[in-house]
């Protein structure tokens, strides 16, 4: 499978429960996505950034790396919300996916926490 097919598989699978969730509107999704040059921002960089403002923000997170294709880190806050970034390399490429759930109609913790996350990467890039 290429990456591209992957990658399009993993975003399908991503979105596919969440207009049925979205109906209960128990919960706020904050989402974003980057594409970036491999040349200025590498999976390896775009994790640790992500890492660092989860650290900053005193969230549990866990990270599970594939060489050369995909990181992905995802934690939460107990009762508040969960994240999940994927930082995945598409040919010359480094695609950036950041979601914050926050466990309430409203953006909260997590949301914020995926907004400066996202802010984060691209400052990497930079």
């Amino acid at each position: 499978m290429t990456r591209s097919a992957w990658l399009l598989g993993a975003l399908g699978l991503l979105g596919s429960g969440f207009p049925a969730a979205a109906q209960d509107a128990d919960f706020n999704v904050t989402y974003h996505v980057e594409r970036t040059p491999a040349a200025q921002l590498s999976i390896e960089t775009c994790s640790k950034a992500v890492v660092e403002v989860a650290t900053q923000a005193g969230l549990r997170s866990a990270t599970q790396s594939y060489p050369d294709q995909l990181v992905t880190i995802s934690g939460g806050a107990d009762g508040n919300g969960a994240f999940i970034v994927q930082c995945i390399a598409v040919g010359d490429t480094t695609v950036s996916v950041v979601q914050g759930i926050d466990y309430r109609q409203q953006k909260g913790t997590l949301g914020a926490f995926a907004d400066q996350a996202f802010a984060a990467v691209k400052a990497a890039a930079q």
